[in-house]
């Protein structure tokens, strides 16, 4: 049948509130709100307006608990067609709204995103598995309050830092025992003047750095990434003919955050994936910047995954990531912790485990990784 008003309450993550207007269609949207939310309804009412301009939206503000508006709102619609979503707002509110629908014979349904259940409540309950239209990463945040204001990911398409990469999650015991030399400011002298030059003081190299050093110059000079020669017996000049290149090279972690963006693309169940994702999030009037390592998709709800190329991560890295993955969804977000070794504190893969966290080690096999994180998607 056509639905006429979908009464919808706003919460502090709406993705239920869009995916059902999506399903239903219906000619109004009506929005019960707390006096709290009333940012958040500014924000979903801009939503709306851009993207599901044709239906109309009204709004009440409602006290949580306050039963005779409640029943007042629906009383001034009953004889329309109506259908009552109860998968946001107020637990107390939605349990009176349940009520109020049986009274007077009107359907209320709840979503389940994360099952894919969609539960209706007419004179029994009925329960059907329903694939939602799913919600991209974008209009999943703006849905919340929030705005992503820029990502890195395409960085992850380009060849040459594809090559530099692999070649280093190949050779991950390598990469381990010399990345520390790259911060080394004795050996790569950055110049002042010119972003794109750094000079090597190769008297400072061993052998085996020697060797390594003059096999990476030479793979990223035929890419076309950089030029180099010999100023004099010690120093070698490197000019790089882009900024990114030397950004990935001596930024501690991107090439994490580019393998675990291009691995997770593999798995056919991911919707969507971007990595250092930048965003601003509504916190007591004011914007907070915050960012995420990468962030993916499936079936609308947010994979939050923070990237550590070290065993040196604490409780710290997992608050943050548990902080905002509740901010771009809630409880049914995904919290990922990719790591390249074991934590230097045990006691933080207990902590991992009771806040929900997968915590996974990244080895190097590509088909691991994959098959983890999986795993811990489906067990969630």
């Amino acid at each position: 049948m056509d639905i006429e008003i979908l009464i919808n309450q706003i919460d502090d993550h709406n993705e239920c509130n869009i995916i059902a207007t999506k399903k239903f269609n219906p000619k109004c949207v009506i929005f019960i709100y707390k006096e709290e939310n009333k940012d958040l309804l500014d924000s979903l009412i801009k939503y709306y307006n851009n993207y599901l301009p044709n239906i109309k939206v009204i709004d009440y503000m409602i006290k949580e608990g306050d039963y005779l508006a409640l029943n007042k709102v629906i009383n001034e619609n009953k004889n329309k067609k109506i259908v009552v979503n109860l998968s946001g707002g107020s637990r107390i509110n939605s349990l009176q709204l349940l009520n109020i629908c049986k009274v007077n014979d009107i359907q209320s349904v709840y979503i389940d995103i994360k099952n894919k259940s969609l539960y209706t409540f007419d004179e029994e309950v009925n329960i059907v598995n329903e694939e939602f239209e799913e919600l991209e990463l974008e209009r999943l945040v703006k849905a919340s309050g929030g705005e992503v204001i820029v990502n890195t990911s395409d960085l992850s398409d380009k060849e040459d830092l594809i090559v530099l990469t692999r070649a280093i999650y190949k050779n991950l015991d390598l990469w381990h025992e010399y990345k520390q030399r790259l911060y080394d400011s004795n050996v790569f002298l950055h110049d002042r003047d010119n972003p794109k030059i750094i000079r090597i003081k190769s008297s400072l190299l061993n052998k085996k750095e020697f060797d390594i050093l003059y096999s990476i110059l030479s793979k990223l000079k035929s890419m076309g990434g950089i030029e180099y020669n010999k100023e004099n017996n010690d120093i070698i000049k490197v000019i790089f003919k882009n900024e990114y290149l030397k950004s990935f090279i001596f930024k501690s972690g991107t090439w994490l955050e580019v393998a675990t963006k291009n691995i997770i693309e593999e798995i056919k169940e991911i919707d969507e994936v971007k990595s250092g994702v930048m965003f601003l999030w509504n916190d007591k009037s004011k914007k907070v910047k915050n960012e995420v390592d990468v962030i993916a998709v499936r079936d609308s709800i947010p994979i939050c995954i923070s990237c550590k190329d070290s065993d040196k991560y604490n409780e710290d890295a997992l608050n943050e990531l548990d902080v905002y993955s509740k901010q771009l969804g809630g409880e049914n977000a995904y919290k990922i912790l990719v790591a390249t070794k074991e934590p230097i504190k045990l006691a933080v893969k207990d902590r991992a485990k009771e806040m929900g966290i997968g915590l996974i080690i990244f080895d190097g096999d590509e088909e691991k990784l994959k098959n983890n994180i999986r795993d811990f998607i489906k067990k969630s």
